[in-house]
């Protein structure tokens, strides 16, 4: 069962010859799921929440293939609890991630939208264009994994000092990139950058608090999960001026209300959780959770497998019967 239309094709193709696939339309409710899922073997899931309730009444359910590389539109503990494994795409997209993190950032330090708007609006204004230089300054970066290594060699090449924080590693490896503490890395950061995974330990990492440590001006970059920033302490920074501006490509609530506030913020770039999309990299991901089914369904175990505690109690349960 896709969860919704906008998979490739090519996953499609892939799992067809094998599998009656159910493809559901973007953002399915919690109904819908429950309905289209109470024959489902496999879900691959892109945009929706796989939440308990699903869960709990798909009893032939075997693997819920993310397509990407953030489960927390899954109910982890559910599927944990039945047996179910939990897949990822690991890397497939960091580079596309990655590129489009240093995209948001020029564009936000470098006035792009707001030139870009104006030209349409038939003005010729330059004096309010005046950027900042990336060079010779601090990009800390929040989460050192595939995404996060990529965007310190694009900061090196900047010739950008960097800094990251990441207590799951123990050394960065590349010589160019330091790691310290979270707090140190806010007081000395120019630019924010996030690519930290959801958990309960990341979430609102970023709020009222480290806002506040952060340098007067600095800026903020999110292409990792909207939750991990408390989107409200981020807007009152934003408007007292105590940042310098922000890049958000994810949210707390999505899709993000038309009300929502930073809508309204000159100081902010904008964009729909898209930093994982270009051509190559939706083929990958969408191919990759694909493979992810056909290996579970075969007996394989999967590549990316975020739970394998999974395969323990479906182990045991299967002990249990005979």
């Amino acid at each position: 069962m896709f969860t919704d239309d906008t998979i490739r094709s090519e996953a499609l193709d892939m799992l067809a010859p094998t599998c009656d696939v159910n493809v559901l339309t973007a953002y399915p409710s919690e109904h819908e799921l429950v309905k289209a899922c109470a024959d489902a073997s496999a879900i691959l899931a892109r945009l929706g929440t796989i939440s308990a309730r699903v869960i709990d009444n798909s009893p032939h359910l075997r693997i819920i293939a993310r397509h990407g590389v953030g489960v927390d539109a899954v109910d982890l503990a559910a599927a944990t609890r039945r047996g179910i494994a939990v897949t990822t795409t690991g890397s497939e997209n960091a580079a596309a991630v990655a590129e489009y993190t240093f995209a948001l950032l020029l564009a936000l330090v470098r006035n792009v939208v707001v030139a870009d708007g104006a030209m349409r609006n038939g003005e010729w204004s330059r004096e309010t264009l005046v950027g900042m230089e990336l060079e010779g300054r601090t990009l800390g970066i929040v989460g050192l994994g595939a995404i996060g290594r990529r965007v310190a060699r694009q900061g090196v090449g900047f010739g950008m000092r960097v800094l990251a924080f990441d207590p799951n590693i123990g050394a960065a490896e590349d010589p160019n990139v330091a790691l310290t503490t979270l707090e140190d890395l806010l007081e000395r950061s120019d630019i924010v950058t996030l690519h930290t995974r959801l958990t309960a330990e990341t979430t609102r990492l970023i709020d009222a608090r480290a806002l506040a440590r952060m340098r007067p001006g600095a800026f903020v970059v999110n292409t990792a999960r909207g939750e991990v920033v408390d989107e409200a302490a981020l807007t009152e920074a934003l408007l007292s001026g105590a940042l310098g501006g922000a890049a958000l490509d994810t949210y707390e609530r999505e899709p993000l209300p038309a009300d929502s506030p930073l809508r309204q913020l000159s100081n902010v770039v904008l964009s729909p959780h898209v930093a994982g999309q270009t051509s190559a990299a939706l083929v990958r991901v969408a191919r990759s959770a694909a493979q992810a089914i056909l290996d579970e369904l075969a007996g394989r175990r999967p590549k990316h497998v975020y739970n394998p505690e999974a395969y323990d109690i479906r182990a045991a349960r299967a002990a249990g019967r005979r």
